[in-house]
């Protein structure tokens, strides 16, 4: 006679944060459930109310690979931060990232990311970027530089926390003449950077304070 048997439970719905206790994944697994949920899921906002063939563009680029020692988790779904993107992984975009994309994504009126990422590679002791990448899960996937960390290479005397007008002119020069350039507005705040410093090498200015230049 048979034996009436309980059917296994249901998996659990993937989980598309990264760095969520117990279940550490590496940033190619969480974008692949990324678009796994995406693909499952109505979508609002994009072109006739979706985005088909969007979703999963950094992953089938191998951009994870690149992008792994820098990204962050976050608790928001689908969005990765970054603190001080280095000459290496911004040369390595620059070579996959089409000039349409490096020309035009920006934060709101900030500069693009193309002028940032060649700004890192040319001068790789004074540069670093900050932002975010926003994956497969959302249809805006993309990547995005919101600031600038810097160091000048000249005395600048700035405060706990400036705004464009008050003072950081020096800074906002210096990051001119760097080739950072094309912003649409001021940045939002100019301060000196308290984090952990981006290592300037051997430089001769080692010992010099960074900045962050930042936008909204």
């Amino acid at each position: 006679m048979p034996v009436a048997t309980t059917p296994p439970p249901a998996p659990p719905a993937p989980d598309p944060a990264r760095f969520v206790p117990p279940d550490l994944v590496d940033l190619r697994t969480a974008w692949t459930r990324e678009r796994a949920l995406a693909a499952d899921r109505p979508h609002h906002g994009g072109r006739d109310g979706g985005c088909p063939g969007r979703h999963g563009w950094l992953l089938d680029d191998g951009l994870d690979v690149l992008l792994e020692p820098v990204l962050a988790g976050s608790t928001t779904p689908g969005f990765y931060p970054f603190v001080a993107l280095d000459e290496r992984i911004a040369a390595g975009l620059l070579e996959r990232l089409d000039e349409v994309e490096l020309a035009t994504q920006r934060q709101n009126l900030g500069p693009s990311l193309g002028a940032v990422l060649r700004a890192v590679v040319r001068h790789p002791d004074r540069v670093r970027a900050q932002g975010y990448v926003v994956g497969p899960l959302r249809c805006d996937e993309r990547i995005t530089v919101t600031g600038v960390l810097l160091r000048p290479g000249r005395d600048v005397p700035v405060g706990p926390r400036r705004g464009p007008g008050d003072g950081s002119t020096d800074v906002l020069r210096a990051l001119g003449e760097l080739g950072v350039d094309d912003m649409h507005a001021p940045p939002d705040e100019v301060a000196p950077w308290r984090g952990r410093r981006p290592d300037a090498g051997a430089s001769s200015g080692a010992d010099e304070p960074w900045f962050r230049v930042w936008w909204d």
